[in-house]
């Protein structure tokens, strides 16, 4: 599998591989007759340097005893694992089953984000910080939140040990200071952080900050750390050097290409002198037939690092030869044990309190830790959106119980975000949003929406907690929007009118919170209608009122478009009349819920049931049942072979069902069927059903979905349908 541009120059010298547990080794024996110390040093170089495991196993074959290692950027990251005991088939092992696009997407689980940020995920394609100066590029494309939860998992056995001497095999890395530019050795501190510290692509991801000093990837400054590895006590040097020479002109044919020759000219202005500096240098020149993310080809990257070695397997030979103590025995990393937990200790946080990460956590003393149960805990407490970046790291206390360090860093960066969709019923609209943290008061979310096209629509909207340890929140909103809006009867358009609306709202409600939203609260709307077509067909209200309102959801899908499990409810109330001081009298309620079941990696299937209830002479517009349109308490739902507007009702009795079906990686085939009722009275005749079906292929895709669909009805014998983008 091929990833796209940017990915790709995230992945440039990166890849990363989890673990499993430790064994307590001892340091390499060294003699004093042995007349050679053998340092390995590994270079960065992207997916070719998955080729760093075949020379470590034809190492392992001639019998050299490896005495330390040093590693710059994907180097560092193989030779951290290798040094903390993982066995060179371990690596193979995991080379081949990491999933490596999840390292980029930094998308926070969906199920684990606070229902204030799902109500309005998945709306926007681009986002930018705004700072001081105005709005701005990202320090990085990503934050390298999964790309740390990583490294914690997979250095798990030596969270306890802060000096890579006591490594099984003694180990160094290379980063680079942002500030100055110069090489920083790391020999001891937090593991994680150091690797995370070398592999700091510059762009691409955020440079890491270690004691108040930001580092980004070591492959700049020194890219083959020969005389580190000396530093450590080798006498004799054995380097792999996979990073790219630079290419002629006329072979920079993309945006990668020249992104990747700048970042060469740095690494390979200083690596002649670690050439010169190695006893036994190693560069597979077959190695340049693959690309920096050719993170599929691991068999291949892996064979090539096993020919190139074999050509040194001679001098292997004499260097084992010359040691007179033989390495020793490697067990590899086994099964994890759980850790008994005591405490957690949490630094970093200013604005949002200890008690809501605790509660966040839900860990009890005496409870089992091991690496999924924390991955599971950091993933839910990283999607609440309220930080940019937690590490974590487990450490003994003086009781044999377990203390896990929390450390965040809260996110405090304005942002503004820009949609886009196109919809052959409605043409193209654009969405602007900006989003303010903590503006007015510590606390406080204020956001800002314009929406352009077939619906123009603008918001604000503010978000006060209490307090961040409370889940609770009073959100106030002022909105305008306008919509035109045709009105159909036995499918043929009987009237069309533009509704204006402006509604101020006030309400209460568990917007932090991960589960299920109960929010409740009063709002008021001035109607304008205008533009109409038979205006003495015009069915929904244009009077002013005040109403009451009820809403319930529970989202569990496990994302917004194309999901394949989970299951999403939606419970809305509202009403006006004498108890809310209006002069205009309805009672609007309804549910819909709506499953998916996932049967097996590449097929799922989908049930829906809606029931919609009203009673009442001045239904404002708001308060129809519209189907085949975004509602703003309901969602989309669909019913294939109508036009949008043509099934709005007073009241709603529908179901769905649907077949998915993946054949290839986000790209989908969708078959469903509807059948439903919509009555101006409520009842429950079987009079009047109208049935529907429709076939779509569709992706999902850096501007979105994509969808083309071809549908049918009892109504209307073929409607075509081309969407791109997200909803809203």
């Amino acid at each position: 599998m091929k990833f796209s541009a940017i990915p790709s120059l995230f992945l440039l010298f990166f890849y990363i591989f989890p673990a499993n547990s430790v064994y307590s080794h001892p340091l390499p024996e060294i003699v004093e007759s042995d007349s050679i110390r053998v340092g390995v040093v590994l270079s960065g170089g992207g997916a070719k340097g998955i080729a760093h495991i075949g020379v470590l196993k034809k190492l392992e074959e001639a019998g050299v005893r490896i005495d330390y290692i040093t590693g710059t950027s994907m180097g560092s990251l193989v030779g951290a694992l290798y040094s903390i005991g993982y066995t060179t088939d371990q690596l193979e092992e995991i080379a081949k089953s990491s999933s490596w696009d999840q390292l980029y997407t930094e998308r926070p689980n969906r199920r684990y984000l606070s229902n204030f940020e799902r109500m309005q995920g998945d709306r926007t394609i681009v986002s930018f910080p705004i700072r001081e100066r105005g709005l701005d590029f990202p320090f990085g494309i990503i934050s390298g939140q999964n790309i740390y939860a990583f490294l914690s998992r997979y250095t798990w056995p030596v969270h306890g040990t802060d000096r890579f001497e006591n490594f099984p095999i003694p180990f160094a890395t290379v980063a680079t200071e942002l500030e100055t530019g110069e090489p920083k050795v790391f020999r001891s501190g937090y593991l994680p952080d150091a690797i995370r510290a070398s592999i700091s692509i510059p762009s691409l991801i955020r440079p890491h900050v270690i004691d108040g000093v930001a580092y980004i990837d070591g492959g700049l400054s020194n890219n083959l750390p020969v005389q580190e590895a000396k530093e450590l006590g080798a006498n004799f040097i054995i380097s792999v050097n996979v990073a790219a020479p630079l290419m002629p002109t006329d072979s920079l044919t993309s945006f990668a290409d020249v992104f990747t020759q700048v970042l060469n000219y740095r690494i390979n202005e200083k690596i002649e002198a670690q050439i010169e500096e190695s006893d036994i240098y190693i560069s597979p020149q077959e190695a340049n037939r693959f690309e920096i993310v050719d993170f599929d080809r691991v068999d291949e990257l892996i064979q090539v690092g096993l020919d190139e070695a074999d050509l040194y397997m001679d001098q292997f030979k004499e260097v084992a030869a010359r040691q007179v103590a033989k390495p020793q025995l490697r067990p590899g990393i086994g099964s994890y044990g759980a850790l008994p937990f005591n405490r957690v200790i949490i630094s970093g946080n200013d604005l949002i309190t200890d008690e809501f990460i605790l509660s966040e956590l839900n860990l009890e003393q005496g409870f089992q830790l091991t690496p999924d149960f924390i991955d599971e805990k950091i993933n839910q407490l990283y999607s609440t959106q309220l930080f940019d970046l937690i590490t974590y790291r487990i450490q003994p206390d003086e009781s044999y119980y377990y203390n896990l360090h929390i450390n965040v860093e809260e996110n405090r960066t304005d942002v503004f975000r820009v949609g886009l969709r196109y919809e052959t019923q409605t043409d193209a609209s654009i969405l602007l949003n900006t989003q303010f943290r903590n503006l007015l008061f510590n606390g406080s979310n204020l956001r800002f929406d314009l929406r352009l096209g077939d619906e123009i629509k603008a918001s604000a909207e503010l978000l006060a907690y209490g307090g961040l340890g409370s889940r609770m929140g009073i959100m106030t909103k002022a909105e305008y929007s306008s919509e035109n809006i045709d009105q159909f009867e036995a499918g043929e358009r009987t009237s069309r009118f533009k509704n204006h609306r402006t509604r101020l709202q006030l309400s209460v409600g568990n917007y932090l919170s991960s589960n299920n939203l109960i929010a409740g609260g009063i709002r008021r709307d001035f109607i304008y209608q205008n533009n109409t077509i038979n205006p003495d067909m015009i069915l929904p209200s244009s009077r002013d009122h005040t109403s009451y309102f009820f809403h319930f959801n529970r989202d569990r899908l496990h994302r917004k478009s194309y999901p394949t499990n989970g299951t999403r409810f939606v419970s809305n109330a509202s009403y006006s009349g004498d108890f809310s001081l209006s002069n205009i009298n309805y009672l609007r309620a309804g549910s819909l819920i709506e499953s998916f079941f996932e049967l097996s990696n590449d097929f799922s299937i989908r049930a829906l049931l809606y029931g919609g209830y009203s009673s009442g002479d001045d239904l404002p517009w708001g308060s129809w049942y519209a189907i085949n349109r975004l509602d703003s308490e309901f969602g989309f739902v669909r019913f294939g072979g109508f036009n949008r507007y043509e099934l709005t009702s007073r009241n709603i009795q529908m179901a769905s069902a649907g077949i998915q079906m993946e054949p290839i990686y986000h790209r989908f085939i969708n078959f469903d069927f509807y059948i439903g009722r919509f009555p101006d009275e409520w009842d429950l005749a079987t009079t009047d059903i109208v049935q529907g079906a429709s076939i779509s292929v569709g992706a999902l895709t850096i501007l979105g979905p994509v969808q083309v669909i071809l549908s049918t009805s009892t109504e209307n014998s073929f409607l075509a349908e081309f969407q791109i983008g997200y909803q809203f």
